[in-house]
């Protein structure tokens, strides 16, 4: 199995990694930012995508700050594959329960729901990330069976 995953959060990103490796046979490709994550799915062929909601426009560097924050930066990547008829399957891996700020805040159900309504060809649902519970795991997998 070839696996995308899109993460800027390098605890996050490390924990997911290897669990995915302890559980199963799979190559995983790192994207860190929006822009590429978007070029990694342009690019390449995937089986699965793990897919974080909020993230930095750019790769954050020592030399570079990664732009603007990107609340709903991976609703805007199931935009993306959409418009582009990518049909690979994606999982939303957040430690987020609200999303954007003011009036356009919603919760992680909310976003749930209206992922599932607008990208049922490709979205199997979200997992919600803490580093300090192992719950995520299982969820992760119950959605990893679906591909």
């Amino acid at each position: 199995m070839k696996i995308l995953l899109v993460e800027d959060d390098e605890d996050k990103r490390s924990r997911i990694a290897e669990f995915i490796k302890n559980e199963l046979e799979a190559n995983i490709d790192i994207a860190r930012s929006f822009q590429s994550g978007r070029k990694s799915i342009s690019e390449k062929k995937y089986d699965l995508i793990l897919l974080d909601m909020s993230m930095p426009t750019f790769d954050i560097s020592p030399l570079e700050s990664g732009g603007r924050s990107q609340p709903f930066g991976g609703r805007t990547l199931l935009f993306e594959m959409q418009r582009r008829n990518i049909n690979t399957k994606v999982v939303v891996i957040t430690q987020f329960d609200f999303f954007g700020v003011d009036d356009e805040e919603i919760t992680l159900e909310e976003l749930d729901l209206e992922l599932k309504n607008s990208f049922s060809q490709n979205y199997l649902g979200a997992v919600p990330f803490n580093i300090g519970y192992e719950d995520w795991k299982e969820n992760l997998l119950k959605k990893i069976k679906n591909v």
